[in-house]
């Protein structure tokens, strides 16, 4: 599962054609083809085919060839989120290929592979990337999909990527490049308290993702001596959140706390916030602490968050990816779709520069910058460390109020 990364319904608008690259024509063949009026492009399709980044006109003649697997759900329940991740990187081998040295004598394949919905499809979509000569794998999306995949990628002594942030086992080659609520609760939390904010409360959902983050809240607090002076969790969906609140705000008191930890997103957030504001918690008199659930234009255009300070990547970043995909395919991307972007940014970067995928070179100390999401920086244990700002949101735009780390400190 990915925490703070629910698959939105995407639109089903018609798509745009992709930029042309100057000079330069593609084949891009994807899982499921569209194909753009546009004269210099060469869009066709049989089902998870390479996607070949732009030819040179004029370029040397490529001696290299790369493959990288791009383990997506493109049937199933999660197709239409599938369908925006492989639009992501196919944008992702434009943009890349169009900065390189007109000389790059090395060519990206993707190779899009169907995950579905059921296990055994991860573990044929990776053998089935490993049959075409994969290199390198990004995804699945899912954490129990990259648990079936992970030990067929050890055996082959390939590095995976996967978008989740909760896996069971990662490490050893398995990197989980989802966005961590862990971290996210650290960063923001740590912000909170250098600010002088010393009452802090948490209302969590009784869930895995409440579990993690309430854990951490209480981790950060003890560095500083400190506790929490109250949490309550609710059942998942808000199901029992009037008794929640209570247990922070009896009846007939008020808010000892100036701060409120809520990792909320969903359905639920705007049930429990006319709750806490019934029991006088608003944004006006409680400072709301989140993670990058709340980054999403949609969520506080609906939700009254004015002022509510949250963690999570720059969005200058974010928004340059989000208005260039929707440009091209006119419709907004999920959030999650941002990681494709970035994960097959790093694919080509790594190939053209002949680095390679092996674990000397991806855990690098100085990290890497995600063009849509910011620098991170992957550790030998699976996780992966990012560069987070923390926003605040003015109506319905984040603003920064502390930026994200130029480099990361000395591990």
């Amino acid at each position: 599962m990915l925490y703070g990364c629910t698959p939105k319904e995407a639109s089903s608008a018609a798509k745009a054609p992709l930029p042309s690259v100057a000079g330069r024509s593609i084949a891009v063949v994807g899982a499921q083809p569209f194909t753009p009026p546009i004269n210099n492009v060469k869009l066709t399709g049989l089902p998870q085919t390479p996607m070949l980044p732009p030819k040179v006109k004029g370029a040397p003649v490529v001696i290299k060839t790369v493959r990288v697997g791009l383990l997506i759900p493109l049937t199933g329940r999660n197709a239409v989120l599938g369908r925006a991740m492989q639009d992501a990187a196919t944008i992702a081998l434009y943009d890349k290929y169009s900065n390189l040295p007109m000389d790059n004598d090395t060519r990206v394949e993707l190779l899009p592979k169907d995950t579905g919905d059921a296990p055994e499809q991860a573990a044929q979509a990776m053998n089935a990337a490993i049959a075409d000569g994969a290199q390198f794998i990004i995804g699945p999306v899912f954490a129990d999909a990259t648990e079936v995949a992970a030990p067929i990628a050890r055996a082959n002594n390939l590095s995976l990527l996967s978008f989740s942030n909760n896996l069971a086992s990662p490490g050893q080659g398995i990197y989980a490049f989802g966005f961590s609520p862990q971290e996210q609760t650290q960063r923001i939390m740590d912000y909170a308290i250098r600010k002088g904010k010393t009452r802090i409360a948490a209302l969590v959902p009784n869930s895995s993702l409440g579990t993690t983050v309430l854990a951490t809240g209480k981790a950060v607090l003890a560095q500083h001596q400190q506790d929490f002076v109250a949490t309550a969790m609710y059942a998942p969906q808000g199901l029992g959140i009037d008794a929640a609140v209570r247990q922070l705000v009896p009846e007939n008191t008020m808010p000892n706390f100036d701060a409120l930890l809520l990792p909320e997103g969903g359905a639920a957030l705007n049930t429990i916030l006319r709750t806490l504001a019934a029991h006088g918690v608003t944004t006006k008199n409680v400072q709301f602490l989140g993670t990058g659930i709340w980054d999403d234009a949609a969520l506080v255009r609906r939700v009254p968050l004015d002022g509510a300070w949250l963690a999570s990547s720059p969005p200058e970043s974010t928004t340059m990816f989000e208005t260039r995909f929707r440009k091209t395919f006119n419709y907004a991307p999920p959030r999650v779709a941002s990681l494709a972007y970035d994960a097959v940014s790093l694919a080509v970067t790594l190939a053209t520069t002949g680095r390679g995928f092996d674990g000397a070179t991806l855990i690098q100390h100085s990290g890497f910058t995600g063009p849509a999401n910011g620098m991170f920086r992957l550790h030998g244990d699976g996780k992966t460390e990012r560069g987070l700002a923390v926003l605040q949101i003015d109506g319905t735009v984040f603003n920064v109020i502390a930026p994200p780390p130029t480099a990361f400190s000395a591990e």
